[in-house]
């Protein structure tokens, strides 16, 4: 039982992660539109309907990327222990009880699942992200020589 908590806890910050990022990656977004729209750009202007277009396909592709990397950990998850995955899916498993104790539960399954998250993380960004490491290798070499 203690093995299946660890995973759950787990995956449960490998998903709070990614879900911060998505939502501040969503506020950036929806302020860039404000900030264009604030500039006297009509709502349906060409910059404006670009943005938000950009802002939808790059949430598409978040939400892929996170499904993509919970199913990969699960994955490894599942060729460790033998595991029932429809009840992993239902989240944490926290003691009944005040409202305190149960966050404090899943914050400290977040916290001791963060170092297994983050090798994770790594271990998929070439599956979760193709060509990154590509768009990060061009934008040193244009750092360096002076870029384009």
């Amino acid at each position: 039982m203690a093995d299946e908590t660890t995973q759950k806890e787990a995956l449960q910050v490998a998903y709070t992660f990614v879900q911060r990022d998505y939502e501040n990656l969503e506020g950036g977004v929806v302020a860039a539109c404000r900030e264009v729209e604030g500039e006297g750009g009509p709502s349906g202007s060409s910059v404006t309907s670009r943005l938000r277009s950009l802002g939808g396909r790059v949430a598409e592709r978040l939400k892929g990327a996170l499904c993509l990397g919970v199913q990969k950990t699960l994955s490894v998850v599942s060729t460790h222990y033998i595991i029932n995955l429809e009840q992993l899916a239902t989240g944490y498993v926290v003691p009944d009880g005040d409202d305190h104790a149960t966050i404090d539960a899943m914050d400290q399954a977040d916290a001791g699942a963060e170092g297994a998250a983050s090798t994770l993380a790594r271990l998929f960004e070439g599956d979760l992200f193709p060509g990154a490491e590509d768009n990060e290798d061009e934008d040193e070499r244009n750092e360096e020589g002076g870029g384009s």
